[in-house]
């Protein structure tokens, strides 16, 4: 009788030793990297903003969805950027563990595969690619005078636009797309160079367009492009890349030296308003910029925490929802002026 007791209790302890793997498997919190993160109502740059948790808050993670995860804090649940919240614990069980090490070697041929692709690449590209492939055919398409854009490697409505009058004056078929006859005849030395009056962007060259944030100018400048920035009153250039932004475009500086020409606009951090003009894609805008970094930082190395706003013609303030005036005077004021 004393023998089936211990053998129960050895039946008992092996089992709660079988599931603490499952259970400890499903313990994770994690802390905020950012010095202020927005905790938005649903997985979107977009979404309403729940809770602003600060540098260090302790969040428990309950799920992940794509570059976000589901978290509660202080009594909120809702999602942030993963890229912002520092794993504190998370143990796996030794089948996660040897999951990991299948992963990590997937991972490594994924790598070797794109190596292999690189070096495959023979120059071609489309709408839609980004990379070296693409400085190449723009830098080609500008000394022909058929691109006025930003060297940037970015294939955008503008790059298409000089590629359609490219093929349209060698007689290609315009398809708006660099393939092995677009690119050879972009590099032989009889391709014929732009008409005086052909232009990439659709607009008189150097012109400074109005751009209606609500009537579809929220798009001209997607999100994650980069675009070049010149204040009106210094003359000052810097690049910028879009984060987000629904009412107006938020934007941070794209490098360390880009900060520095800002803070060098501003002389100090401040929300006070500047006329300046945005140019993208071969189109210049006029504009209106603050300049004190706050929220989600999206860019690591820049030295600049958090981001800043742009305002175009009839756009508005994330706080109330409303245009705001002196934006506005700012871009009445730089649509006065040319790049």
């Amino acid at each position: 009788m004393r023998g089936m007791k211990k053998w129960r209790s050895f039946l008992i302890l092996t089992l709660l030793l079988c599931l603490i793997p499952c259970c400890v498997a499903l313990a994770k919190t994690g802390k905020v990297t950012a010095t202020s993160l927005n905790m938005r109502k649903s997985a979107d740059s977009d979404s309403k903003v729940v809770k602003v948790l600060k540098e260090g808050a302790e969040v428990t993670i309950k799920d992940t969805t794509g570059n976000w995860y589901k978290v509660s804090a202080g009594g909120e649940t809702g999602y942030v950027y993963k890229k912002y919240i520092k794993v504190t614990e998370e143990k796996k069980s030794d089948k996660d563990n040897k999951n990991d090490k299948k992963n990590d070697s997937k991972s490594k041929d994924s790598k070797n595969s794109d190596k292999s692709e690189k070096k495959k690449d023979d120059g071609t590209c489309g709408p839609g690619d980004t990379g070296s492939a693409v400085k190449k055919v723009q830098k080609k398409l500008k000394s022909l005078g058929y691109y006025t854009g930003s060297i940037d490697g970015d294939y955008g409505k503008g790059t298409k636009s000089a590629v359609k009058s490219f093929q349209k004056r060698n007689g290609l078929d315009d398809d708006g797309k660099v393939g092995t006859k677009t690119l050879a005849k972009l590099n032989s030395k009889d391709a014929k160079k732009a008409n005086t009056s052909d232009s990439a962007s659709g607009t008189e060259t150097g012109k400074t367009e109005k751009l209606d944030w609500f009537n579809g100018g929220s798009k001209k400048i997607p999100k994650g492009a980069t675009f070049k920035v010149k204040d009106i009153k210094t003359g000052k250039v810097f690049t910028c890349k879009r984060w987000s932004g629904a009412n107006h475009l938020d934007a941070e500086p794209k490098s360390k030296d880009d900060t520095s020409t800002m803070k060098a606009i501003y002389g100090s951090w401040s929300w006070k308003r500047r006329a300046v003009l945005v140019k993208y894609d071969g189109h210049v805008y006029g504009a209106s910029m603050n300049g004190m970094p706050h929220g989600t930082q999206t860019i690591d190395d820049n030295n600049f925490e958090g981001h800043f706003c742009i305002h175009f013609s009839g756009s508005k303030t994330h706080g109330s929802k409303k245009v705001d005036d002196m934006h506005q005077q700012c871009v009445k004021e730089a649509l006065k002026h040319s790049w």
